[in-house]
């Protein structure tokens, strides 16, 4: 789906769902502390129900092609209609749905039926619009919650690494960062990460961060995803524990 500007942020996840079935969902990360957003009441819910070999109920080769232009069809559709935001895509057992917040609803959806039974009458259609003031598909369904948002953030991470030409085969050292609003708290976090074998880089005061006591620590370990999540996830329960907050990782590039 082509961005609507440059300022987007978008991003993409997997979680499993009805029945255990996965479901991919990918979305704009950068609408969440901006929304509701005023005069966008309705909620657009539209896609086609496809075929596919795959037991994850993934579409594959020529249909993955398909689903996306159709997306982009739709947004030319919606757009000569009313102003709207397209908000992400979600896909799950046999089926793509696209989500679009609109102003006005006036021929949006007699538009759409005409586009699938045109184009596309071979399949199955889905199409919903409703009320959503809140915004409640958009924060309570499509953006994902804080678990898996920190999954991402490590992805993203570990992306960056392989972009640069590190396979993510090889242990090193990995620093990682923690704030905390009184230096008591940063001493006890201190005291109970060196017990897990972290060695201390630094230990002191931040003027420039809104907790000023900060902690770096750092370790040798592996950056692949099943290694690393769970030691950034633990080291977000250690920081809650002493009332802090875990600020992220970084470590070398390392190439072979």
């Amino acid at each position: 789906m082509t961005a609507q500007n440059s300022e987007e942020q978008w991003d993409t996840y997997m979680a499993t769902y009805k029945d255990g079935k996965p479901g991919s969902t990918t979305l704009r990360m950068d609408l969440f502390n901006s929304t509701p957003i005023k005069n966008f009441d309705h909620v657009l819910v539209t896609g086609l129900t496809f075929k596919t070999s795959r037991e994850d109920g993934f579409p594959e080769g020529e249909t993955f092609n398909l689903l996306h232009k159709v997306g982009d069809e739709l947004f030319e559709i919606i757009q000569k209609e009313t102003e709207v935001i397209f908000v992400g895509s979600f896909m799950c057992n046999n089926e793509r749905l696209e989500y679009f917040y609109i102003k006005e609803l006036k021929n949006v959806a007699p538009k759409i039926e005409k586009l699938y039974k045109d184009k596309y009458s071979q399949y199955k259609f889905y199409l919903n619009i409703k009320e959503d003031k809140e915004w409640t598909y958009y924060r309570g369904f499509l953006y994902p919650n804080e678990q898996t948002r920190n999954y991402m953030a490590d992805q993203s991470v570990l992306r960056n690494l392989e972009e640069a030409g590190d396979n993510l085969t090889k242990a090193r050292r990995i620093d990682h960062w923690l704030y905390f609003s009184k230096e008591t708290e940063m001493n006890k976090c201190k005291d109970e990460l060196i017990k897990s074998n972290f060695n201390i880089q630094n230990a002191g005061i931040n003027k420039e961060t809104n907790l000023p006591f900060e902690l770096q620590v750092w370790r040798i370990d592996n950056v692949d995803i099943d290694s690393i999540y769970p030691i950034t996830s633990n080291l977000r329960i250690v920081a809650k524990k002493f009332n802090g907050e875990y600020d992220g990782w970084e470590t070398s590039i390392e190439k072979e």
